[in-house]
């Protein structure tokens, strides 16, 4: 027999919490930059199409319309003052920004300061060249600021998301406490074992929690309460916990 025969099964290596948690954090930190990321994209891409007439401010209506949500429920477990913490995110996305100085470089090229007449007699390809430059700059400046609104859209669902944290393990919990119900009436019952639901509904758990969390960082469009959001993705989390806990195995 060959040595590979000889050898037991291969069992999977177990995470420490250690790791664990480092896994937790840089997954929220990519889906947190991907949903930044996304979000400018599909800004830059509807200020040219769907709210042409807006452009760059729309950005900034979503985070307008997110601090108003949040201010509609200003207390949480987490925070006392939701609405003071709201607007330090704000702040703190703006401040390097404004370091750099790229917000005074928006009002320079948007507010009339720059002065786009040459002092000297100057060629037709020097002028072209400055007003292609000017045409740059002055596009850069406004997917910068977009950039930064995107940025604050983005912060301020990820603190309502953290939010509703509460909610979330609630409904983890009952999720939890009813499939082991379910699943104790299974076994006891002589019900079948079935791994494809139990794999599925794992995995559709994963989706709720990381899959839909991005798309409603990323999501683009206003008038969306995060009270829905919040009250959607529980009850999906619930429900995918129960399907996943009731159809685990009868016996372990």
């Amino acid at each position: 027999m060959s040595a590979a025969a000889n050898k037991g099964p291969v069992r999977a290596r177990t995470r420490g919490p250690v790791e664990l948690g480092m896994e937790v954090a840089f997954g929220l930190l990519f889906v947190t930059l991907f949903a930044w990321f996304i979000g400018v994209l599909i800004e830059v891409v509807g200020s040219y199409t769907l709210w042409r007439d807006k452009g760059e401010l729309h950005s900034q209506e979503i985070v307008a319309q997110d601090l108003a949500y949040i201010a509609m429920a200003p207390r949480s477990l987490l925070v006392r003052d939701t609405v003071d913490w709201s607007h330090r995110v704000v702040g703190w996305v703006e401040m390097p920004y404004k370091r750099v100085g790229l917000t005074r470089w928006y009002a320079r090229l948007h507010g009339g300061d720059q002065d786009l007449q040459a002092s000297g007699p100057q060629s037709i390809l020097s002028q072209r060249m400055d007003s292609a430059s000017a045409s740059i700059q002055h596009t850069l400046s406004k997917w910068v600021l977009m950039s930064m609104y995107v940025g604050q859209d983005v912060l301020l669902r990820l603190s309502v998301a953290a939010f509703a944290l509460p909610a979330f393990v609630l409904a983890c919990i009952v999720g939890i406490v009813d499939g082991l119900v379910r699943r104790d009436l299974r076994r006891w019952g002589g019900g079948r074992e079935s791994s494809f639901v139990y794999h599925h509904a794992k995995r559709y758990t994963q989706w709720a929690l990381t899959g839909g969390f991005g798309l409603y960082l990323a999501w683009p469009f206003g008038g969306f309460n995060p009270a829905y959001m919040v009250f959607v993705f529980t009850l999906l989390v619930a429900f995918a916990m129960s399907t996943a806990v009731a159809a685990f195995k009868k016996y372990v």
